[in-house]
């Protein structure tokens, strides 16, 4: 891991404190702008080769970034830390994958005293920092991610891959910021469940297994809801699906990314992430055994053939299947080095086929009555011959999703896609699930 050094942290904060302040004297193209932001991104961009995120913030009043905490405030130290309290900003997390233009759209916010917590967090939204997360103030944070569910599931990516990069790294994690998304997340999935299955659908093949445990954890809630399960039982099930992989940080990486089918000695140490997962959630503060017991058993099936085989004959309550048929879901929709995804329709039908042996077959049902007959992030054809990609399920009893139509009927890409809710729309109906491979479309950029 390339480690963040304190030279380079008080640069970082010396050049944000400078380009902040000069977007009230210069244009954004202006010299004094971008070359400060060029460097401040080839900085974060170096280290964030060798992890997940870096973070800044304040802390008992103390401004840091990463490890480095400025106890004796600089000019540029009180800058930055006053602009980012007068934001009700607690802290931004740059993420893999950060773009100088992200770093741009946030430092150009900063700059913009009459945006404030909720407001400046979905501006940033709006103009696509997808790899800037914002910490807000916690009263003002809930109010703004409590109806952006993009927002909450980006909190989600951050809060999961800093728990699991502690953990690799031998730290004691905090999981304050878990709880704080997983309330935002049961409040969503109970408010309107539709709203989350898109994001569920939205796949990083190079951070695999955050978005995966976050997807499982959105899908799992959702089913769950559809169960009848109150909140109380929805924050268990979501942390149990956001933790449900948190033992393969025990995994070595040359196992866990091996781009082939492991041999029977690497399926062994593999498949025991359940009971290091459940151990690891054992020793972490605030969580409940009912979330360690169901990261023990999702692994085990309904007919209790899987594994860890010791454990079979030990009870395990609902939120153990549920896991097992969430984590098979989005494990199937996701392209792996060595299997093609299965697209949503499919996988539903090879989630139906597993009813009675490996998975519950009543939550079975329940699931693909959930996902309805085009289950969202299916690409269909509309009599009309435009294509179009399903991002809300039909009413429950209903076989005609809402859609964001795509392509004309020419086959030419819009520049916006048009919304259409087909249970409303007379004389427009599906004739055809499209493969999105041979129709050049990615599903999931219309689904956020």
């Amino acid at each position: 891991m390339t480690d963040l050094s304190l030279a380079q942290a008080q640069r970082v904060v010396l050049l944000l404190a400078g380009t902040v302040k000069g977007y009230s004297l210069y244009p954004e193209a202006h010299p004094a702008i971008a070359q400060p932001l060029r460097e401040v991104c080839t900085i974060l961009e170096q280290i964030l080769r060798g992890r997940n995120d870096v973070r800044l913030g304040i802390h008992d009043g103390v401004l840091f970034l990463e490890q480095h905490l400025f106890f004796t405030p600089t000019a540029s130290v009180d800058e930055l830390a006053g602009i980012l309290t007068a934001r009700e900003i607690r802290a931004v997390t740059f993420l893999r994958g950060l773009v100088p233009d992200e770093l741009a759209a946030l430092v150009a916010l900063l700059s913009r005293r009459e945006l404030t917590g909720g407001s400046l967090a979905a501006e940033l939204a709006r103009r696509g920092g997808a790899h800037v997360a914002l910490e807000l103030e916690d009263l003002r944070q809930e109010e703004a991610e409590e109806f952006d569910p993009s927002a909450t599931y980006r909190q989600a990516i951050t809060a999961v891959s800093a728990l699991f990069e502690d953990i690799e790294n031998g730290r004691i994690p905090s999981t304050k910021m878990l709880h704080g998304v997983v309330d935002r997340v049961a409040d969503l999935t109970i408010r309107e469940p539709s709203t989350l299955l898109g994001l569920a659908m939205i796949k990083d093949y190079d951070n695999y297994t955050f978005f995966h445990s976050v997807n499982v954890g959105i899908l799992a809630m959702a089913l769950g809801a559809a169960f009848g399960m109150g909140k109380e039982e929805l924050r268990e099930l979501g942390m149990a699906g956001f933790l449900h992989d948190v033992g393969k940080t025990r995994v070595a990486k040359k196992i866990l990314n091996k781009p082939g089918k492991l041999s029977p000695e690497e399926f062994e140490v593999m498949k025991r992430h359940a009971e290091d997962g459940a151990r690891i959630i054992d020793e972490m503060e605030g969580i409940s055994s009912g979330v360690a017991r169901a990261v023990l058993g999702h692994h085990l099936g309904f007919d209790r053939t899987g594994y860890p085989g010791w454990a079979k004959e030990l009870p395990f309550g609902r939120s153990c299947e549920i896991i097992a048929v969430a984590d098979c879901y989005d494990a199937i929709t996701t392209l792996r080095v060595y299997k093609p995804p299965l697209t949503p329709r499919e996988a539903v039908e090879m989630i139906r086929g597993l009813a009675g042996t490996q998975l519950n077959p009543d939550l079975v049902e329940t699931f693909t009555g959930m996902m309805g007959r085009y289950p969202v992030g299916t690409l269909v054809r509309l009599d009309t011959n435009e294509i179009a990609v399903v991002f809300r399920p039909p009413p429950p009893g209903g076989e005609r999703p809402m859609v964001k139509v795509v392509k004309d009927g020419l086959g030419r890409v819009l520049p916006s896609p048009v919304v259409k809710d087909l249970a409303r729309e007379e004389g427009v109906g599906i004739v055809a699930v499209v493969d999105p491979g041979l129709a050049a479309v990615e599903v999931s950029r219309y689904l956020e």
